[in-house]
């Protein structure tokens, strides 16, 4: 099983994704925006990163620049409720997530059955590479 480090500067969605993946029997810790979540990645190993893009401070894209600079063997998974920002095309933040590195890329709310999915399929790429 994975250790996953979920960053996300909403509890009920961090509580969420901890549950359904604690669940799977996968290790989750938990960080409350990038900054906490770049704390996390550099004390601790990770097999996989969840981020949320947008995020108050650090947002996600910065989070995602950041981690795959400090792991960058590390598969990310970027999520969002909000994919176009404001609405405008300009701001695709899913297609600029997978440019920074993301591996997948998942719309909010994300049912459980996707983000084990995703997970699945992260970790297994993973351990290909490994």
């Amino acid at each position: 099983m994975a250790r996953i480090l979920v960053v996300d500067d909403q509890l009920p969605v961090r509580n969420a994704i901890k549950v359904a993946l604690e669940h799977e029997g996968h290790t989750v810790i938990v960080a409350e925006g990038g900054s906490a979540g770049l704390n996390a990645i550099e004390a601790f190993a990770f097999d996989l990163v969840i981020v949320d893009l947008i995020m108050p401070g650090m947002d996600g894209l910065d989070s995602i620049r950041t981690f795959r600079e400090n792991a960058p063997r590390v598969p990310v998974i970027a999520m969002s409720g909000y994919a176009f920002h404001g609405g405008s095309s300009d701001r695709d933040y899913f297609r600029m997530a997978l440019e920074l590195g993301a591996s997948r890329c998942l719309q909010k709310p994300i049912r459980p059955r996707d983000l084990v999915e995703a997970v699945e399929t992260c970790c297994a790429s993973c351990r290909k590479v490994a």
